[in-house]
């Protein structure tokens, strides 16, 4: 039943992940976007929720979750969510451009 709730805190923080790694594929390339992505990303999502959303932490404070549990569990599905995206984004990179570095 959690899990319902960690994943509503997940795609809640991910637009403010994705505007970030976005942002971070246009300036620094596709592995460095992805390294920002399942690390610094996070910390943006949190960061974005902390600012905007603040109230609703009171939601899972009520379900027993605290912050540190759903960094942890949001960091997990955020590399469950990251790798598939960035193999996908490898192979149409490769398969449009040829062998080309990454970097």
């Amino acid at each position: 039943m959690l899990y319902r709730a960690y994943w509503q805190f997940y795609k809640t923080i991910f637009p403010f992940i994705a505007a970030f790694s976005i942002m971070s594929l246009l300036y620094l390339g596709l592995l460095w976007a992805f390294v920002l992505f399942a690390t610094a990303g996070l910390s943006i999502g949190f960061l974005g929720f902390q600012t905007f959303y603040y109230n609703q932490f009171y939601f899972y404070f009520n379900l027993g979750i605290t912050k540190w549990k759903l960094f942890k569990v949001s960091f997990i599905i955020n590399l469950l969510v990251g790798i598939p995206i960035f193999l996908v984004l490898l192979i149409i990179i490769r398969f449009l451009f040829g062998n080309i570095q990454i970097t």
